[in-house]
């Protein structure tokens, strides 16, 4: 049951963080023709944001089921 859990939170937070990342990374890739666009820097800044997001959230994720379980790999499809 523990095993479980612990595999539905990793990949949680490993979907979760592939979605918001990939979010963030089209903020900074994709012009923003509305306002005109936007500064350099923050389209930058959106996008390692996104690369960081994603590695922070499925880290998270990886570290939770770390310690309710043990020794796992990083990637929750890998056994």
């Amino acid at each position: 049951m523990l095993k479980r859990f612990a595999l539905v939170v990793h990949w949680g937070s490993f979907s979760f963080g592939i979605l918001y990342g990939l979010f963030l990374i089209g903020l900074g890739l994709i012009p923003d023709f509305a306002n005109g666009g936007t500064e350099t820097f923050q389209r930058v800044l959106s996008f390692f944001l996104g690369v960081f997001t994603i590695f922070a959230f499925s880290g998270l994720g990886w570290l939770a089921r770390f310690v309710l379980v043990g020794k796992v790999h990083f990637l929750p499809w890998k056994k």
